[in-house]
């Protein structure tokens, strides 16, 4: 195992905490956030966090600075950029739910200028297509004929050098002083902006129906539509809005496969992820 420079939290006040780490921040060093993971075994997670979110930033995206790798006994984190005055998207539209519209406009005009960005030969944003077909090919919520079914349809993915956020949904960008910077870059790629615009469907329409989601994105699912149709609306035009939105949807069914890689699933969660699938790509 790496061995980075161990931090003192004695030092630190504890201001978060999410599923897998908690963040702090220290008068010692203004300016600076510190996020450690809780679980030992993350040392590669958090490497790739760190230098993908890292990549994104020399592309001249918008994100917090990293700073360094370090380590709190034997788990592992980083230093970045504290932001001051922040909050996510989710959370303005939670303040004010008449303000819904109008940032879900801004969150797909600013999307549309991180697609914009290209990514040549680097070696922390992968090829999406290459990692979905690797999903593809090696995973066990569909079988048989719906499985030579999705390989077949990644397979005749383009490839692209569009940049990709990789976890897009409205808590993952944050505003400050009206200052946009897009957080939680861990799965940034390159590839057809689809691959994003399904995930981000597959969170406000399916998986908005959960509680755990609506918790995350402080929102009521017919917020989240409302939110998605806007989003939609705006990022693609009025133009062929219906044949923009099947695609999304379709993308939507790979990220599902594409979450069974990166995730530790339950077999419950597995057969209602693979029905659901199934039923998305016909």
């Amino acid at each position: 195992m790496e061995q980075y420079p161990q931090v003192n939290l004695t030092a630190w006040k504890q201001v978060g905490e999410g599923g897998n780490s908690i963040v702090y921040l220290s008068d010692d060093e203004p300016g600076v956030l510190l996020k450690i993971n809780t679980v030992n075994t993350r040392e590669k997670d958090t490497e790739n966090d760190f230098y993908t979110s890292k990549a994104v930033y020399e592309l001249g995206i918008p994100t917090p600075q990293m700073y360094e790798l370090v380590m709190s006994g034997e788990h592992y984190g980083y230093k970045c950029q504290a932001i001051a005055g922040k909050k996510s998207i989710a959370r303005l539209c939670a303040d004010d739910t008449s303000t819904i519209d109008a940032n879900a406009t801004r969150m797909a005009l600013l999307l549309k200028e991180f697609h914009a960005k290209t990514v040549k030969d680097n070696e922390w944003i992968p090829s999406r297509k290459e990692r979905m077909l690797q999903a593809a090919q090696t995973t066990d919520l569909v079988g048989g004929k719906a499985k030579a079914r999705l390989i077949e349809f990644v397979k005749s993915i383009p490839e692209s050098d569009h940049l990709l956020h990789g976890d897009l949904q409205m808590g993952n960008l944050i505003m400050a002083d009206e200052k946009p910077y897009w957080i939680d870059l861990g799965l940034a790629a390159h590839g057809i902006p689809l691959f994003d615009l399904g995930h981000f469907y597959l969170f406000c329409n399916i998986f908005g129906r959960s509680l755990r989601v609506q918790h995350i994105a402080h929102m009521t699912d017919k917020e989240l539509m409302q939110f998605w149709n806007t989003f939609a609306l705006t990022y693609n035009g009025p133009d062929n809005l219906d044949t923009f939105i099947s695609d999304c949807r379709k993308y939507a069914a790979l990220d599902i496969i594409f979450l069974g890689m990166v995730q530790t699933l339950s077999f419950s969660e597995r057969l209602f992820l693979g029905t659901l699938a199934k039923r998305m790509l016909k």
